[in-house]
């Protein structure tokens, strides 16, 4: 079986528009979450948001590129910029070699939901009356589809390998990733290009969450609305941003002299074929899925240094990844530090569980585990390590990230430090 590994990163985040930035802000513990006028507008009881406030087009792009980005969805925007980061930190442009055989595997829970919010207002006067036709210009199907920006993205590197687009909501990112790992084990690809965009921040979004009870409820401070593993936890916070790797075939990264961040051992995902959202509280499903990206790892469950948790900060996730944890980890559960990230970003939606992927890649890089912010009140259910009181040092050598979605699909990668 061919070895896999990670040689190029892209994030466009809350709380980092650069990967070092969101690497420095998430091992600060830095909080991004902001009040939303548009909720109390609408009469929701939830407050808070996560932007990307410091992501600017002409920062990123020429004046010309800018200019045609400017037409398309904003989860294109964001989704664009941190897909080019992650080819050009790959150092493949730069290699001279043939990049014809890579593939772009993209993936998208809602896409252009701002915008096809904003069209439907458009073409029925806000909603007042019947859908009124007329001709509508390209970038309206453009800015909106998820197929876009993977095509867009293949142009821009001539990639005419395996390129699709896929929405398994928040495993999305993950799933985009493990996906590309398979084609490339099974010589599809020598490398893909994976990853995932979003921008849920309208209306619509914010009501269909709400009213199945997703959103944060939580009394106080706005910033402190996303609180995972914490007893008063009542609701995750949404918010946008987009996270892309580049995996590559170990041989082909080792020919060209990439540098690895870390190596892919295992990936596994589930359906829990039970409900669109509700999760079982003991956890079994999610314990299936990481044994089985352990198996797939050649990794046993002690092995494992840190775990990157899905951690929502919704009552049943946080005690369903708990339970989870306690089975498949069992004496060693309380041993093994658990963080999550949406405590200080929110929760992106597919791009959630690829940014967690890339904060990963930075604990094992900088030797420094991430905290989980806002945790003050202990959960008697919720018992394990969540290291919530700062970054914490610590030698990672083998890692392991999981994330839950509607629908009830789990997934779980495992990442190993790359020989020297």
């Amino acid at each position: 079986m061919k070895r896999v590994v990670i040689t190029g990163i892209g994030v466009i985040a809350p709380n980092g528009v650069t990967v070092d930035q969101f690497w420095d802000n998430v091992l600060a513990g830095q909080v991004a979450i902001e009040d939303e006028p548009l909720m109390s507008q609408v009469g929701l009881k939830c407050r808070g948001v996560a932007r990307c406030r410091e992501f600017e087009l002409a920062d990123r792009w020429s004046a010309q590129e800018a200019g045609q980005l400017a037409g398309l969805g904003r989860f294109i925007q964001l989704g664009m910029t941190a897909a080019v980061d992650a080819v050009e930190n790959s150092g493949l442009p730069r290699s001279g070699g043939d990049l014809s055989d890579g593939g772009v595997m993209f993936s998208s829970a809602v896409g252009g939901a701002p915008e096809m919010q904003d069209l439907y207002e458009r073409l029925t006067d806000g909603g007042s009356g019947p859908i009124r036709p007329r001709l509508l210009t390209e970038s309206v199907y453009d800015g909106i589809f998820l197929d876009y920006l993977p095509g867009m993205l293949a142009r821009r590197y001539g990639l005419s390998g395996p390129t699709a687009a896929l929405t398994t909501g928040c495993t999305a990112g993950l799933d985009a990733m493990g996906l590309a790992v398979e084609l490339i084990r099974h010589g599809e690809a020598p490398f893909v290009v994976a990853g995932a965009s979003e921008c849920p921040l309208n209306g619509i979004s914010y009501a269909t969450l709400d009213v199945i009870g997703c959103l944060s409820r939580t009394d106080g401070p706005v910033h402190r609305a996303s609180r995972p593993f914490d007893a008063t936890r009542a609701g995750f916070v949404i918010s946008e941003g987009a996270a892309f790797v580049v995996v590559e075939e170990a041989e082909h990264a080792r020919s060209r002299g990439a540098h690895a961040y870390a190596e892919v051992l295992g990936f596994a995902s589930t359906s829990n074929a039970h409900h669109m959202t509700d999760l079982a509280a003991d956890g079994e499903p999610m314990a299936l899925t990481v044994t089985r990206a352990l198996r797939a790892a050649g990794v046993k469950p002690g092995a494992v240094q840190y775990v990157s948790a899905h951690g929502s900060s919704t009552p049943q996730n946080d005690l369903f990844e708990t339970n989870a944890f306690k089975t498949v980890f069992g004496d060693y559960a309380r041993s093994v530090p658990i963080s999550s990230l949406k405590s200080m970003i929110g929760h992106s939606l597919a791009s959630a569980s690829l940014m967690a992927l890339i904060a990963t890649l930075g604990a094992m890089r900088r030797s420094m585990i991430p905290p989980t912010a806002n945790y003050e009140t202990p959960d008697p259910a919720c018992d394990l390590d969540y290291v919530t009181s700062g970054a914490r040092p610590a030698s990672l050598a083998t890692t392991l990230v999981v994330a839950s979605g509607f629908g009830g699909i789990h997934s779980a990668a495992v990442l190993g430090e790359v020989a020297s």
